[in-house]
């Protein structure tokens, strides 16, 4: 288990030294100088107290000049007020770095006892009274209430995003705000492609921000796979290949939608990518205070969840209810993709208890939605097939449960029904004032 989070002290202190409302929050929590691992921090926070006590303020510049005398340098009160994300609410990270001192000290406490440095069962006492005393600084944020107080919702007037597709939408209405949703399907059944579609590109048409991790994919896979989704067709341009004739996104169209897509959709570098389940749940909050509203995880198989070793299932329980917390807490939507069980011999449907191989998943979800791509041979032997077929398996909101057929076009990556939604224009030259066109290959 950690026992400490550097992060996450860096990012108190910097709120702190920014704020000196939130550096009157740490106090009324009863944080002190003990709770704070690195020696560096401890300093900080000292020169706080000091700037605090003495002169009620915290401003920077007064902070980094006390902080001299505590061997700290301007420089890092610098670092932590520039790295530093603005939260309105640090009760998460008061509590966590709360519990990181509990760690210590429990272990501290078994170290001191084998060593032989406490003996007696009243020293053993006292050091289990700290404990508990640290305990009871740790927030809890829940609040009884009576339904007078609470207001009724209307669906159609919450805040949605559309999934893009209007036999999904009529009865949908789009996945509304502060929600979880399951996307699932087997291997090779176009999740990542539908995801790109659904999620991504409608999104920020719509202008939504989006965070995608995708640690299956390198950067530029994804690129190549989400670009034509979003190109508009006088972009794509025909080439050839040893006589095969072929179109693909032309230079021009992949400029435009660079400019475009700047500052819009954020992902790990392909250095930096990881699999730790803290870091992720970290980053994406980090990411909310940014603005980012929509938030893609695929798929949950690439997580290193926290004592998955000891059972799976829980593991996957828990964190997907960390991310259904998130969700609500932010005012966000999580798409999260889980794989469904091996399917039994001739049966090649998903239903909702099949998702990561345990129906808590999707209990805990307000929509899920499995797609399933129709192979050429059933579709010569049913005409009325079309490329593929997505199922709603849950809608929370509304209580539906039904399918939709899908056409797919292979070289501009979409699924469609109808002509409109094959065409849709995402909306990546709106501020363009000249659409240049790009000369075709010349084929000999």
């Amino acid at each position: 288990m950690d026992r400490f989070n550097i992060d996450i002290e860096k990012a108190l202190l910097g709120n702190c030294i920014k704020s000196k409302e939130n550096f009157v929050k740490l106090l009324d929590r009863g944080v002190t100088t003990e709770d704070f691992y690195n020696t560096r921090n401890q300093n900080v926070f000292n020169s706080l107290l000091e700037c605090y006590s003495s002169k009620n303020t915290t401003d920077p510049l007064i902070v980094a000049k006390i902080a001299v005398k505590y061997k700290v340098l301007p420089s890092y009160i610098t670092e932590l007020v520039a790295e530093t994300i603005d939260y309105s609410d640090l009760s998460a990270y008061i509590n966590e770095l709360l519990n990181l001192r509990i760690v210590r000290e429990r272990l501290k406490l078994a170290q001191d006892i084998q060593a032989g440095k406490i003996t007696t069962d009243e020293d053993i006492k006292k050091r289990f009274e700290n404990i508990d005393f640290i305990k009871s600084k740790i927030g809890d944020t829940n609040t009884i209430t009576t339904l007078d107080k609470v207001e009724i919702v209307d669906i159609y007037s919450m805040e949605k995003i559309s999934t893009g597709f209007n036999k999904i939408d009529e009865k949908l209405l789009g996945f509304v705000m502060g929600s979880l949703n399951i996307i699932t399907g087997y291997n090779g059944n176009g999740k990542s492609t539908f995801l790109n579609q659904m999620c991504i590109a409608e999104s920020l048409s719509q202008c939504y921000k989006v965070f995608a991790y995708s640690p299956e994919l390198t950067n530029s896979n994804l690129k190549s796979w989400l670009y034509p989704t979003l190109a508009n067709e006088e972009h794509f341009i025909e080439k050839s290949f040893k006589g095969h004739k072929y179109k693909t996104l032309g230079n021009i169209g992949v400029k435009y939608i660079d400019k475009w897509i700047k500052d819009k959709l954020f992902i790990y570098t392909d250095d930096s990518l990881t699999t730790d389940e803290d870091q992720l749940l970290l980053d994406m909050n980090k990411m909310a205070n940014q603005g980012v509203k929509v938030f893609i995880i695929d798929n949950l198989m690439k997580i290193d969840l926290k004592d998955s070793y000891k059972n799976e299932y829980m593991a996957q329980k828990i964190f997907v209810n960390k991310l259904k917390n998130f969700a609500r807490k932010y005012g966000a939507i999580v798409h999260l993709v889980a794989h469904p069980r091996k399917p039994q011999q001739g049966n090649s449907k998903v239903t909702k208890f099949d998702v990561a191989g345990t129906g808590d998943i999707t209990n805990l979800a307000d929509y899920a939605i499995a797609i399933k791509k129709n192979s050429e041979k059933e579709k010569k032997n049913d005409s009325t097939l079309k490329d593929a077929y997505v199922e709603v398996l849950k809608d929370r909101m509304r209580g539906y449960e039904f399918g939709v057929d899908l056409n797919f076009c292979k070289y501009r990556r979409r699924f469609y029904t109808d002509n409109y939604e094959l065409n849709k224009d995402y909306g990546y030259l709106d501020n363009e004032e000249l659409v240049q066109v790009e000369c075709q290959e010349n084929i000999f």
